[in-house]
């Protein structure tokens, strides 16, 4: 699913201020950027053992229709889990699935001696089960994971719209006062050429606000899809006007994190399941004599035909391969020890795909680790920056009213502290970002403490 690109946004946003500023020489300042404030939440806790998130159901008033709703992050992941269209998609297959346990279940003795494969096909069914249900959860924590992630998008996304409006409306007014001042009587060091120079630094930042504006709603239209209520004309807004600063007061080492993933991953069960029942079909095959062509688990069990997912959901961009997909023929033809090889060698090709999910798993745990602890940095250094700034732009404003201050550089230095101040906004995103990753990752083996979840 795809990220607005707000930060970007922002940045050049920001870079378009920074350039404007140099162009003014004598241009007195006013207003003040607002300072992220962001409330110390309970720390991220391990798990041993694999939990459902809990959905409370409250009796609510009943709303008129046009009224938006205001919904926190757990309330936005509740919804997800009840109308996402792709889950209930995987939940009828779950059951399609248990349809066709059921029936072999219901296969009688004459049958049984006629079709001598039916007990391994029933074992089979078995496994077909487990993973199908690793499905269901596979999808519910990615589901999960991207409501949080776009729950956040949209925070971040408001508040970097919230800092461009504040940078435009200072830009405006820088304007407003040069021209003033190049009409006076005393216009100083202004000349036509600086106003003109900030005049186009102006309109090339309402052009980057506008996308700004733009990143909301993309981010806005991303979480009501994900939440599956794009086209049912549920109203509402997020809870949260500000990221939460998340303290990590817990340890945690990238050998914990693997330990979690191998321990908990419903791929990782499902990929077990599928080596688990090709190699039931070695004899199943070894069971029918006399047949020139007898049908593979196809007949028992979709198994063959699911295929651990493609690529990462990792923040950062990291070395991702392919996983290797199961190969299985619907029937396979031929005398018994033809068709016992043949299997045979459809089994070996099963254990590779366990093989390389499992490698592909420990890449991802530790990829995501080293995201989570680089954006742990990050976030410090650029907390020390922020309160930097806010220091920066108080003794800023005070020297406004200072004739003998350097203007210049007070407006060079207010429109870096405003970076800054966009830059620890960002950081503090990221890191949310890799707390959601990281519990995607351990399948909830790492479960961030949330405001409101």
């Amino acid at each position: 699913m795809q990220q607005p690109a707000a930060s970007t946004v922002s940045a050049h946003l920001l870079r378009a201020a920074v350039g404007l500023v140099l162009a003014v020489v004598t241009l007195p300042a006013a207003g003040q950027q607002p300072a992220p404030v962001s409330p110390t939440v309970p720390p991220p806790r391990t798990h041993s053992t694999l939990t459902q998130p809990t959905i409370l159901k409250q009796a609510r008033p009943e709303r008129p229709k046009d009224e938006v709703r205001e919904l926190s992050l757990g309330e936005c992941i509740a919804i997800a889990v009840e109308k996402q269209p792709a889950l209930r998609a995987v939940r009828s297959s779950q059951d399609a699935t248990a349809a066709g346990q059921a029936a072999l279940q219901n296969i009688r003795r004459v049958g049984a001696l006629l079709s001598p494969d039916v007990p391994i096909r029933r074992e089979q069914a078995e496994r077909g089960v487990i993973a199908a249900a690793a499905d269901v959860q596979q999808l519910h924590n990615e589901v999960v994971h991207d409501v949080t992630r776009l729950y956040y998008s949209v925070v971040y996304a408001k508040q970097q719209e919230q800092l461009a409006d504040d940078i435009v409306a200072q830009v405006k007014a820088f304007v407003k006062l040069a021209e003033d001042l190049l009409n006076s009587a005393t216009p100083g060091d202004m000349s036509q050429l600086k106003l003109d120079l900030m005049k186009m630094g102006q309109s090339e930042i309402l052009g980057l606000q506008a996308k700004a504006q733009a990143g909301v709603k993309q981010a806005e239209a991303a979480l009501r899809e994900v939440m599956g209520v794009q086209n049912c004309g549920f109203q509402f807004r997020v809870k949260d006007s500000e990221l939460p600063l998340m303290a990590q007061n817990v340890a945690l080492t990238s050998d914990q994190v693997v330990d979690m993933a191998l321990s908990r991953r419903p791929e990782l069960a499902l990929a077990a399941a599928a080596a688990d029942a090709f190699r039931l079909e070695v004899y199943a095959q070894g069971q029918l004599r006399f047949r020139r062509s007898v049908p593979t688990l196809g007949s028992a069990s979709d198994i063959h035909s699911r295929l651990l997912p493609t690529g990462s959901r990792d923040p950062g961009k990291d070395y991702r391969p392919e996983p290797i997909p199961p190969e299985m023929p619907p029937q396979v033809v031929g005398s018994k020890e033809d068709r016992v090889a043949r299997v045979l060698a459809y089994s070996h090709r099963a254990d590779a795909v366990y093989e390389k999910a499992r490698n592909l798993m420990i890449l991802e745990a530790e990829n995501t680790f080293i995201q989570y602890e680089m954006a742990s940095r990050q976030l410090t250094a650029h907390k020390d920056a922020f309160k930097s700034a806010k220091n920066a732009m108080d003794r800023i404003r005070e020297q406004f009213d200072n004739p003998k201050a350097p203007k210049d550089q007070m407006l060079l230095g207010y429109a870096q502290a405003a970076k800054s101040m966009a830059g620890y906004v960002e950081s503090v995103f990221h890191y949310l970002e890799t707390l959601a990753a990281l519990e995607r990752v351990t399948a909830g083996g790492v479960r961030p403490g949330f405001p409101g979840r």
